[in-house]
């Protein structure tokens, strides 16, 4: 047999093989699919609070490629202009190479390849027009041997009028991956560029160079747990007949985890610089946490407001209705144990800075059913530990009073600096002369304790002396009205 036959024969098996692997692969792409659409919608149930849910229309399978169609359903009652359903049309090539990949000289492997768009119909025409005739929304999709999926999605850039405001964006990216089992996902999205929009209450909007990051991994309690971050170089806040608002450096951290089956919550946020009407107001961070939340209570919540079906028409009429639902979960999140925590809230001008640590501990399981947080006997019950520390310098009630005063007054800043000079001064007296605080070298320290484990006349301890409620009642009373005590 010649050579030539030889290698005409391996091309031929190897083309046999391709196939028929391919053929295979679009075969069960179908069912792996169809599971990762159960999977799906099981999360997106449970963390989209039932406002997703994703249905096949068609499969269409071919040898090298396959083609899809899916019913995306919306449930945003509260912003009617958004549609009910939208349809998105996946095409799908079968590995174990990809044949259009190879065609473009890429060396792509895996099970199979995915490019989803969105059908262009009359719910998605002003996303159409807005990205000037572009496929506004394109995702890249890659499913290894193993089932895991890495995916890529641009947002195209956007400008879209209504009839009382505008959008207006850059594109915009974003990756994810998961594995097979939906349980661990990691996410990025960049906006390089800005997003403007202007409501129709005229204020606009600003924001430019946004960044984030997510993970999360299911807990064997089935609860998505994880680290996430956003970070905006410039937020802008212009209203029409009101004072400008500008951030620089705005950044959130958030992290959830799971402990002994409760959830805790934690999270920060960093303003590098805030101006109001060009009057710098310095940095600020706040540090919230939220620990020991009973994760049956936060589902019951979430199924009730479901229910409420709000919108912009009834919205007014609902609000008792939502009052009453946030007061049931507050008491019933103290009923568990909740706690509290600042940790800590920071500001910092150009002359001087401050810190404020606070923490409380509630436990209200003994309290009488049907009793709330509106009740004052079941709050003060309820409330078993608080921690709080101030250490301020003087210098920055000046500024912070200043800024103030400049803002809402129109004073200039030599005015506002003496009325912000008059009430530091007033604030270290206040809290010297009530023994609240210690005031040393212009800078205000105050620690204050309750424990109410301890005896009636120990519960509370201001710098180190012990005392009862009354005294400290007594304490902030004077504090209050300016007299020494």
């Amino acid at each position: 047999m010649s050579k030539a036959a030889i290698v005409a024969g391996v091309v031929i098996a190897a083309g046999a093989v391709w196939t028929g692997s391919s053929w295979y692969l679009g075969s069960q792409i179908q069912e792996r699919l169809d599971d990762y659409l159960v999977k799906t919608n099981d999360y997106l149930k449970k963390e989209g609070e039932g406002r997703f849910s994703m249905e096949a229309v068609s499969y269409d399978k071919g040898v090298f490629s396959s083609d899809a169609v899916y019913k995306v359903k919306l449930h945003f009652p509260e912003v009617p202009k958004v549609p009910s359903e939208v349809l998105l049309k996946s095409h799908i090539n079968h590995g174990p190479i990809v044949l259009s990949a190879l065609l473009r000289g890429e060396f792509i492997t895996g099970y199979a390849t995915a490019v989803t768009t969105l059908v262009n119909d009359d719910k998605t025409k002003p996303l159409y027009d807005a990205a000037g005739g572009k496929e506004p929304y394109v995702q890249n999709d890659r499913i290894d041997f193993s089932g895991n999926v890495d995916s890529v999605a641009t947002l195209a850039a956007l400008d879209a009028k209504f009839s009382k405001g505008s959008f207006k964006s850059e594109p915009m990216t974003f990756t994810a991956s998961t594995d097979k089992d939906l349980s661990k996902f990691d996410m990025t999205f960049d906006v390089p560029g800005a997003i403007q929009f202007d409501l129709a209450n005229n204020v606009v909007f600003s924001l430019n160079k946004i960044t984030g990051q997510a993970s999360s991994s299911k807990t064997a309690s089935g609860l998505y747990v994880g680290p996430g971050q956003m970070t905006i170089s410039q937020f802008d806040i212009k209203p029409a007949k009101d004072k400008p608002v500008s951030i620089s450096n705005f950044k959130v951290d958030a992290k959830t985890e799971e402990v002994d089956n409760f959830l805790n919550i934690h999270v920060g946020y960093d303003l590098g610089k805030l101006l109001v009407n060009n009057v710098d107001f310095g940095a600020i961070q706040l540090n919230l946490a939220f620990d020991h939340l009973d994760r049956q209570v936060i589902e019951k919540f979430k199924e009730k407001t479901s229910t409420l079906n709000i919108t912009p028409d009834n919205a007014q009429q609902n609000g008792e209705q939502i009052e009453k639902l946030y007061a049931e979960l507050f008491s019933d999140l103290v009923r568990q144990k909740l706690q509290v925590r600042v940790s800590p809230f920071t500001w910092k001008t150009a002359s001087a800075e401050g810190s404020l640590e606070a923490s409380a501990h509630f436990d209200g399981a003994s309290q009488p059913e049907g009793q709330t947080v509106e009740d004052n006997q079941f709050l003060t019950e309820s409330l078993k530990k608080v921690a709080f520390g101030l250490k301020a310098d003087t210098a920055l009630v000046r500024d912070v009073v200043s800024a103030v005063t400049q803002v809402s007054g129109g004073a200039d800043k030599a005015t506002a600096d003496k009325q912000g000079d008059e009430l530091a001064t007033m604030a270290g007296f206040m809290a010297q002369g009530s023994g609240l605080g210690k005031v040393e070298n212009g800078v205000i320290n105050s620690n204050i304790e309750y424990d109410s484990a301890s005896k009636p006349e120990e519960q509370i301890t201001v710098n180190g002396e012990k005392m009862s409620v009354q005294e400290l009642a007594g304490k902030v009373g004077s504090a209050a009205s300016g007299a020494p005590h």
